[in-house]
């Protein structure tokens, strides 16, 4: 839905496996683990997941530098997120029951950070509030201003001119793509003003389900603890990690709710899916694992939708 398309010029933890901070960037805590996910190797460069002892999130180690970051989320990223579209008009309709539920009389400033195509900003934008769009790519948020004729600013001009502003900010999709989160959290939630909300929303894709249980027996079971192929999520939670993040830096409770939702199992098959065995399997899987998850805790799934506010 909204996902930041290019992350290099936010800072980047750089730092090697012997000097980084013994804490996950979710929870905190200092205990960790190799974990099931074992590593990628993209550009020749190898990166392992730990898993935190204390919330069961995985992440990355050592984090990509910002050179790796330009090429991650460059041009070829804008096809991941075609294949791979995790909000769709659902989670958009998410946001706008509760934009519609705050200031209803007078509706503020929304500030959608890491904005992608503009569609949030633009239903926002009808409902009264003063809609700004953050995006890290020159280029893209150009052409969304364009389309949308709304504004949208980058990265360092958004914390130089939205300070302390946002009512509402709104963060999609961004949060597992962030490299030095004891930096880059603060200066998100900088951007809200003093009892203004944040929405947050993203993947779970260390958190219990049936399908997630499925992913690490057979990554266990099999012989390769390696794949190639690039570190675009560099955080992978659990409720209990994401929950702690929010908490750790300041912000109060109001909602937060666990679903779960197709990718990356495809959303629908068609005949021509029939044949093949690994897609009709996987969707298989996730349509029990959803069923699974809908009569299980309230914890089970994959994805999440935050409510907090800035004290």
């Amino acid at each position: 839905m909204t996902l930041v398309h290019e992350l290099s010029d936010l800072p980047s933890n750089t730092s090697s496996h012997e000097e980084r901070l013994p804490e996950c960037p979710l929870c905190g805590g200092a205990r960790a683990k190799p974990s099931w996910l074992g590593s990628t190797i993209y550009d020749g460069c190898t990166y392992t997941y730990l898993e935190c002892e204390v919330c069961g999130s995985l992440y990355c180690d050592p984090m990509p530098h910002s050179e790796v970051l330009a090429r991650l989320y460059g041009p070829e990223y804008q096809d991941v997120l075609a294949d791979h579209e995790n909000g769709g008009e659902r989670e958009i309709s998410s946001v706008i029951r509760h934009l519609s539920a705050v200031h209803q009389s007078a509706p503020g400033l929304f500030v959608d950070y890491g904005c992608g195509r503009g569609q949030l900003l633009q239903e926002a934008s009808r409902l009264g509030w003063r809609a700004v769009g953050v995006e890290f790519d020159r280029e893209v948020a150009a052409s969304v201003a364009r389309e949308t004729g709304i504004e949208v600013v980058g990265g360092d001009e958004a914390h130089r001119s939205l300070r302390g502003r946002a009512d509402v900010l709104h963060l999609g999709d961004v949060i597992e793509h962030l490299t030095a989160i004891h930096e880059q959290m603060p200066a998100v939630i900088d951007l809200i003003a003093p009892g203004g909300i944040l929405i947050a929303q993203g993947p779970l894709e260390s958190n219990t389900s049936l399908f997630t249980f499925a992913l690490w027996l057979a990554r266990t079971a099999g012989r390769a603890r390696s794949a190639a192929m690039p570190p675009y999520h560099v955080l992978l939670a659990t409720a209990a990690g994401q929950r702690g993040l929010f908490r750790r830096f300041g912000l109060r409770l109001l909602s937060f709710e666990v679903s779960e939702v197709a990718w990356p199992a495809p959303q629908r098959i068609g005949l021509r899916d029939i044949g093949n065995v690994r897609t009709v399997g996987m969707f298989t899987l996730r349509l029990v694992s959803q069923f699974f998850s809908r009569i299980g805790p309230r914890d089970w799934g994959n994805r999440y939708f935050y409510v907090g506010q800035r004290t």
